[in-house]
């Protein structure tokens, strides 16, 4: 596996912990008018962490060789 691809994984992991945890922690303000769009938008994000974690932890990978 490439280093970037991994560069890439864990910095968009990392990003978005440290984005839910500043919305939930009070440090990211979210206006108002804005409140449900930024809420679907984690969503959509929390969907994607969802399938670069399975991408890393899958338990069968194809490896090249014959079985």
């Amino acid at each position: 596996m490439a280093w970037i691809q991994c560069l890439i994984g864990l910095s968009f992991i990392f990003g978005y912990f440290a984005v839910v945890g500043g919305f939930m922690l009070g440090y990211v303000r979210v206006p108002s008018d804005f409140r449900e769009a930024f809420i679907a938008l984690i969503g959509v994000v929390t969907a994607s962490v969802v399938q670069i974690m399975s991408y890393f932890f899958a338990r069968q990978r194809a490896t090249g060789g014959s079985t």
